[in-house]
C-alpha cells in the first residue's frame, strides 16, 4: 500500500521521463537510481544491496548465479512462495521439506537440517512465509545447513521485521519494499554476500553490466524506474509515521482484530506463536473452504459483496484466513469482518 505522497513522487518522475525521455534516461536516471539504491542499502545495513523489481526476479537472478549440474538439489519448504519453487525446479531437482504452522523454531531448524544432503546446492528459506505468516528462524537454519548456500526470500520483511541481511549469515537475501515499507510496486533490495559478488549478474544486461554488483543492476535499458526513484519518499514516510514503534502499535491492533474474528468464527485465536507482527492466520471452520478454488471464491465474495480485503489460504489440507494490519486500519474493520463471518461462510 503506497501512500499518496509516494505515488505522487512516482508520477512526477514518470512525467519527467515522458516529457524529455532522452535527457531523463541519459542524464537523470542513473543518479536518481543510485540515490534510491543507497537508501535501500542504508535501511538494510549494507552497501552490498542492488535494486530489483521483486523477490521472484531476484530468486531467478540468484539461481542463474549458482552453477547446477545433473543430480543437484534445491531445498525448499512447504511454506515457500510457489513462483520461487517453480523457478527453483527449472534449475535443479526440488527437495521439499514439510513442517506445520505450529512448528517451533527448533523443529523448523531440524527440518531444514534433515533436508540437506550431499546433492544439495542451495537452500531457500522464507523470512516470513507469504502463505502462512510464519516467521522462520533464518539464522538458525543458515547455521544448521552450512556450508550450503542459503537464499532468504524476505519478501515481507523490509519495514515489517528488523532483519539485516548480513546478520542472517545468508549468501543471498531479497526483500520487497512495496509490501510493508510503503514503496510503489516493483521495488526490492537484493543483498549478496562477498563471495558471490563477482559471480552474480542481472538477468538483463545493459551498458552498466560490466560494473558488476551492485551498480550493474542500476540500469536495464529504457524501463520505468519511477517506483525505484520514489523509494526515498517511501522510506521517509515509513519513518515519519513512527518506524518500528508504528509496527509495534499496529501489531497490537492486529492482536485485538484476530481475537474479534476468532470469536466470531468460534475457533481459537492465532494459529502460531511464531507469527509475523502484521500478518496472522486464523483457522476457518471445517468445510468452509476445501481447496485453492474455494479460497479464490471466498476472497471474491468478501471483496465484492462487503468491500472487505482478507485473504483465505489453503495449507496442509485445511483452510485459514490471513489477517493483516496497517496503520490505516481500525478496530471497526475487524468488527465488520467478524459480523460477516458470524453469519456463516460467504460461499453459502
Amino acid at each position: 500500500m503506497a501512500p499518496h505522497e509516494v505515488l505522487a513522487a512516482k508520477a512526477d518522475y514518470l512525467r519527467q521521463a515522458n516529457t524529455n525521455p532522452i535527457r531523463f534516461h541519459q542524464v537523470d536516471t542513473i543518479p536518481l537510481v543510485e540515490r534510491a539504491r543507497e537508501v535501500a542499502a542504508g535501511f538494510l545495513g549494507s552497501a552490498d544491496v542492488a535494486l530489483v523489481h521483486n523477490t521472484t526476479m531476484a530468486a531467478a537472478t540468484v539461481l542463474g548465479a549458482v552453477r547446477f549440474v545433473k543430480g543437484d538439489e534445491i531445498v525448499v519448504s512447504n511454506h515457500s512462495y510457489p513462483a520461487v519453487t517453480i523457478a527453483a525446479g527449472a534449475r535443479a531437482r526440488v527437495r521439499q521439506i514439510s513442517f506445520p504452522v505450529t512448528a517451533t523454531d527448533d523443529e523448523i531448524v531440524e527440518a531444514f537440517a534433515r533436508g540437506v544432503n550431499e546433492n544439495t546446492k542451495l537452500v531457500i528459506v522464507d523470512a516470513i512465509s507469504s502463505a502462512t505468516a510464519l516467521v522462520l528462524p533464518v539464522r538458525g537454519i543458515v547455521e544448521a545447513v552450512g556450508p550450503v548456500p542459503v537464499l532468504v526470500d524476505a519478501a515481507h520483511a523490509p519495514g515489517h521485521i528488523d532483519q539485516l541481511p548480513a546478520d542472517t549469515g545468508a549468501d543471498f537475501w531479497v526483500g520487497n519494499f512495496h509490501k510493508w515499507a510503503y514503496a510503489a510496486r516493483t521495488v526490492a533490495g537484493l543483498y549478496v554476500a562477498p563471495r558471490w559478488r563477482d559471480t552474480i549478474r542481472p538477468l538483463v544486461p545493459s551498458f552498466l553490466h560490466q560494473e558488476g554488483f551492485p551498480r550493474g543492476f542500476d540500469h536495464l535499458g529504457t524501463m520505468d524506474y519511477s517506483a525505484w526513484m520514489a523509494l526515498p519518499e517511501a522510506m521517509s514516510f515509513w519513518h515519519s509515521i513512527g518506524g518500528w514503534d508504528a509496527v509495534a502499535e499496529t501489531a497490537r491492533l492486529l492482536d485485538k482484530g484476530v481475537q474479534v474474528v476468532a470469536d466470531a468464527l468460534g475457533v481459537a485465536g492465532q494459529v502460531s506463536e511464531n507469527h509475523a507482527p502484521l500478518m496472522r492466520l486464523v483457522a476457518l471452520p471445517d468445510g468452509w473452504v476445501t481447496g485453492e478454488g474455494d479460497c479464490l471464491r471466498f476472497y471474491d465474495a468478501l471483496s465484492t459483496r462487503y468491500g472487505i480485503e482478507a485473504v483465505p489460504k489453503w495449507f496442509d489440507g485445511r483452510g485459514y484466513l490471513r489477517l493483516c494490519a496497517t496503520p490505516a486500519n481500525r478496530e471497526e474493520d475487524y468488527q465488520a469482518l467478524a459480523e460477516v463471518l458470524a453469519g456463516g461462510s460467504p460461499l453459502h
